[in-house]
């Protein structure tokens, strides 16, 4: 009961905010359900679904710049604590073939954002993922104003100047 409970809420969690993206019922709102069935099922580690949903020459780029086939990436699937909500969905379809952008935002064992790009196909009246490209988001830095930033030679004082280590440099 407690696991039906978890996977309720991390259903709901996940497919927040997406209902206004796309049309319900259209062929983009259908790839964002089967983009998160994925999602679900690599939480879960649940190889079978994921195998399913992942053409047999998948090429997987991963957020270390690593590239995988579909060997490769279920035999690293496993079960975590982590809970994923994919937003700012972008969709293009070719025929046959639709080009798939979002962030995702986890939390819980690792807190982070990435972007992922998805390139799904349809075979034998199935889509499947073909592609797959993960980038981590990283933190933006903060401005000149609020830290001073090492820059090599000298270190920015304020926004338009310099210290050059014995000279205040003004660069207006």
């Amino acid at each position: 009961m407690r696991f039906s409970v978890l996977a309720f809420a991390l259903i709901i969690f996940m497919t927040a905010g997406v209902s206004a993206q796309y049309p319900k019922g259209s062929l983009e709102a259908k790839l964002i359900d089967l983009d998160k069935a994925w999602t679900f099922a690599e939480l879960k580690g649940d190889k079978k679904a994921a195998a399913a949903m992942v053409a047999d020459d998948y090429v997987g780029t991963t957020q270390r710049g690593d590239l995988e086939n579909k060997m490769q990436y279920l035999g690293q699937l496993a079960p975590n604590a982590d809970m994923v909500r994919s937003d700012d969905y972008k969709i293009r379809i070719f025929g046959n073939t639709a080009i798939m952008t979002h962030r995702a935002t986890v939390q819980g064992v690792r807190n982070m954002q990435f972007r992922s790009t998805h390139v799904w196909q349809k075979r034998k009246g199935k889509w499947l993922i073909i592609a797959h490209h993960g980038s981590q988001i990283l933190p933006q830095p903060e401005t000149d104003n609020d830290k001073h930033l090492d820059r090599g030679s000298g270190i920015i004082l304020a926004r338009g100047q310099i210290s050059t280590g014995s000279q205040l440099v003004n660069l207006r």
